[in-house]
């Protein structure tokens, strides 16, 4: 379904005109498409947990605050070295 879209004018600087000039041409799209999708990669709701989800609240609980828990996990959980 397409929404509707509104009519904007924007100033850039030249090299900002520059640059979406150039990937305009090497990805074949309009300067307006492209405007478009760095505004919904930029701003669009990602998937995931939310920051204000609670469940948010848990991630890190169970940091050991060791760089290699992964690799070591043996010396982390029982303090045997690898």
């Amino acid at each position: 379904m397409e929404s509707i879209k509104h009519r904007t004018q924007i100033s850039l600087d030249d090299w900002q005109y520059q640059t979406l000039l150039d990937l305009s041409r090497k990805t074949k799209k309009s300067l307006s498409a492209l405007i478009r999708e760095m505004i919904t990669e930029k701003f669009a709701p990602k998937p995931g947990v939310a920051e204000n989800d609670p469940v948010y609240s848990i991630v890190g609980i169970g940091g050991s605050g060791q760089k290699h828990t992964a690799r070591d996990h043996d010396a982390v959980l029982y303090g045997k070295k690898p």
